[in-house]
């Protein structure tokens, strides 16, 4: 066994690791599934896929908008009772969203119920990574964080692979509506097992810690550029979830829809890949170094992607552009785990979501106004391209926020 898997199965031993692991998987395929059946069951209620979007708008922002609010709440309480109150609420949030759309309520209702699905998610994705950072924080196992949180970030990223494909399995055999109900229990089932695992119930506020106020973690020293940077990788998520579709439907026309899921599922395979190569391997370089570098090459493979012109070509830079995609993102999760102030550490990754949620939703819209001109396919990736390398030269100017911080807590 090579040195680098010789650490996943150390990760793997952690008291805790594999119930926080497995649940975490379980618990978020909603995440990859509930905004797709969202859309389809407002558009089959109301025949409006502008109502639908309005919905999946309110979902998105509801998320966004309560993700922090959990955040602190599990900071100061503990993060299992949050976890088991909106495993709780989820449910019956799904179960108002069955009920409005199969009655055919008003337009404004469906919107109030999406939000409300929104705002009951539960805020698995803050709480396992925090989790990892503790458990790694415990003596003789710091050398595991980075490979703990690239395995956190290569299970998140299988999420966004797997979700849609569960989606589409059940399409065939039944309606979207029943669909919901199996994402409810997958969170359910998921949600419960992550709070009651081992690890999840050790983790301890830290004592004698003032409690978060106003903005908290998100105003700390070197957040706000993290927050900033963070939010030009996720512009580029939205922008290429758009462009990709766009992409698809000039090459293939009729079989748009399958090119379209065959080349976003191939990025994901590219990023799953690199993920999992970088949480084997131990850098010298600084975490912002690392990041800017990471950056630097997904902002690179955007750039390409403007240049490509035919869908066989595309499927290969797909492949090659996502190595980086899972690297970046395990540097940006390693470095909110090493700057969020103490005690705060659920509310911080809290925040990068809300961040990754408005900002990716900005790309999508952004992009769905470019890819109706001419050109605007090219255009959409190089404006991804542009805000990812923006972030980069930021990570990467000498004595930043980020630095600074760094160092101090060295």
């Amino acid at each position: 066994m090579t040195a680098g898997m010789r650490r996943y199965a150390e990760v793997w031993r952690l008291p805790g690791a594999r119930t926080l692991l497995v649940g975490s998987i379980l618990g978020r395929l909603p995440v990859g599934m509930a905004p797709l059946l969202l859309v389809l069951l407002v558009e089959k209620s109301t025949g409006s896929y502008a109502a639908a979007g309005v919905a999946s708008a309110a979902y998105a922002v509801a998320t966004a908008v309560v993700g922090p609010v959990l955040g602190r709440l599990a900071d100061r309480f503990r993060p299992a009772p949050v976890l088991v109150g909106t495993a709780i609420a989820w449910p019956l949030a799904t179960a108002a969203v069955l009920l409005a759309t199969g009655s055919g309520a008003a337009v404004w209702v469906l919107w109030a119920v999406s939000a409300l699905l929104g705002a009951s998610l539960p805020p698995l994705t803050a709480t396992v990574r925090s989790v990892w950072a503790e458990l790694t924080a415990a003596p003789g196992a710091s050398h595991l964080r980075e490979a703990a949180l690239a395995l956190e970030t290569t299970a998140f990223e299988l999420v966004f692979v797997l979700g849609p494909m569960v989606v589409g399995a059940l399409a065939i055999v039944t309606e979207p509506a029943v669909s919901l109900v199996v994402a409810a229990v997958l969170a359910v089932v998921g949600t419960l097992a992550v709070a009651a695992g081992r690890a999840t119930r050790a983790w301890r506020p830290e004592p004698g810690r003032a409690p978060a106020r106003g903005l908290g973690p998100a105003v700390a020293l070197g957040m706000p550029l993290l927050l900033a940077v963070s939010s030009g990788l996720a512009f580029a998520f939205g922008v290429v979830g758009v462009a990709i579709p766009a992409f698809a439907a000039e090459r293939s026309g009729a079989d748009a829809d399958g090119l379209a899921g065959l080349l976003l599922g191939l990025w994901g395979v590219g990023s799953v890949t690199g993920g999992l190569w970088y949480g084997t391997r131990q850098f010298r370089r600084s975490l912002p170094t690392q990041w800017a570098v990471a950056l630097g090459a997904v902002a690179a493979g955007l750039a390409t992607m403007a240049l490509v012109p035919t869908a066989g070509f595309m499927a290969v830079v797909l492949v090659v552009a996502g190595l980086t995609l899972a690297p970046a993102l395990t540097v940006e999760n390693t470095l909110v785990s090493r700057i969020a102030p103490a005690g705060m550490v659920n509310e911080a990754y809290t925040w990068v979501a809300t961040v990754v949620f408005a900002a990716s939703a900005a790309g999508a819209a952004v992009a769905g106004v470019l890819v109706e001109r001419e050109s605007g396919v090219a255009l959409a990736f190089t404006l991804a391209a542009l805000t990812t390398a923006a972030g980069a030269i930021a990570a990467a100017v000498p004595r930043n926020a980020l630095r600074r911080v760094m160092m101090r807590s060295a």
